[in-house]
């Protein structure tokens, strides 16, 4: 595997920092959660546990177990985007162990944080877009995501395939993927730290539990098969949703995809105007999006700042735009989600296109 690198660049980043610390200090904030962001857990924690014991406990009609199961699975998606996203980044609370502990929701809906800090925070935002390293574009050649990716007769259709393949997403998580980069040690071309034996233990131990909690504690009230049925449909919507949240931000026509010097392995751009090319924004006028997503919609804030807390996005957006436009920064920002939808859209019927 080659070394990527970024130019070491005195400028624009130093000038953004500065700024964005001065509001904070201006307004004597703290960088990472606040009451809103306590408040919002606490109202999510509750959205989870009562559609779990509706569907598992009262579902005793399919209408109620549809509304149930779909509650359900926003349930789980409100602790990725918002609780588990910035615990994992460590901008929940100054706290270390309660970062850990907001990080660690992703445990107990399936996931692994242990693998996440690995192929989320390390190879995701520092080598975003770089199909070398940045592994949330590949998918085993099914999707050309990357005009640097090898182009196969199949793309030519991805338009219309790909968004069923994006609910798979969670499923091939807790069923293959997960445990494929534990015991390959592998996350694509990088290699991952080997775990302690009680990271190990961990991660062996929440998987039990989550099947536990989602399959096999429900066979105890309902059939077999509806339990079996009613889990995949639940994933599939979580995975589309969280899928979907990603390629809105990095996968479409005004996002780059730059590819390291051959000889040098030295990306063009020093890294925090990297970060601002490849990445868009989309709906930040959209309050309901903002909450919902956890400011996900403002990507690019979360990708220059990621220990900054997402309830403070919006008021630093301004900051940012400002800055890349005095220093002639192309900022992506679609105005609303089915704008960006459109141009995810479009960027997978371009790149399906054998001469792209």
């Amino acid at each position: 595997m080659q070394k990527i690198s970024f130019p070491n660049r005195v400028g624009f980043y130093t000038t953004l920092k500065e700024r964005v610390n001065q509001y904070f200090k201006d307004r004597n904030l703290d960088k990472t959660g606040n009451w809103k962001m306590y408040l919002k857990t606490v109202l999510i924690f509750l959205w989870l546990l009562s559609s779990y014991i509706l569907l598992v406990f009262f579902s005793s009609s399919i209408i109620i177990s549809i509304i149930s199961a779909l509650a359900l699975s926003q349930a789980f998606v409100l602790v990725g985007f918002n609780i588990m996203h910035d615990g994992g980044h460590g901008s929940y609370s100054k706290n270390k162990k309660i970062n850990w502990l907001m990080g660690f929701t992703l445990d107990i809906i399936g996931g692994s944080q242990m693998l996440w800090q690995h192929k989320h925070n390390i190879l995701h935002h520092t080598y975003t877009n770089i199909h070398e390293l940045d592994s949330d574009l590949h998918t085993g050649g099914l999707l050309r995501l990357s005009p640097n990716q090898q182009w196969r007769p199949w793309h030519r259709f991805q338009h219309l395939y790909a968004f069923p393949i994006y609910s798979l997403l969670t499923l091939s998580w807790i069923t293959y993927s997960d445990f494929q980069k534990f015991f390959s040690g592998r996350i694509g071309s990088y290699k991952i730290k080997r775990p302690a034996n009680s990271e190990s233990a961990l991660f062996f131990t929440t998987k039990i539990f989550y099947f536990g909690y989602t399959l096999i504690l429900p066979m105890f009230f309902h059939p077999a098969l509806y339990v079996l049925v009613t889990f995949i449909a639940i994933h599939l919507i979580l995975g589309f949703t969280l899928s979907i949240v990603f390629q809105l931000a990095h996968t479409v026509d005004d996002n780059t995809f730059p590819s390291p010097d051959p000889n040098t392995g030295v990306i063009k751009n020093e890294w925090a105007i990297h970060e601002i090319e490849t990445t868009a924004n989309f709906a930040t006028q959209n309050k309901l999006a903002a909450w919902y997503l956890g400011g996900l919609n403002f990507q690019i804030e979360h990708h220059l700042f990621t220990k900054v807390c997402h309830v403070h996005y919006p008021a630093i957006c301004s900051i940012v735009q400002s800055t890349c436009k005095e220093y002639g920064i192309s900022y992506v920002a679609y105005p609303t989600v089915g704008s960006a939808i459109s141009a995810h859209y479009k960027f997978l019927r371009n790149m399906g296109l054998a001469h792209t």
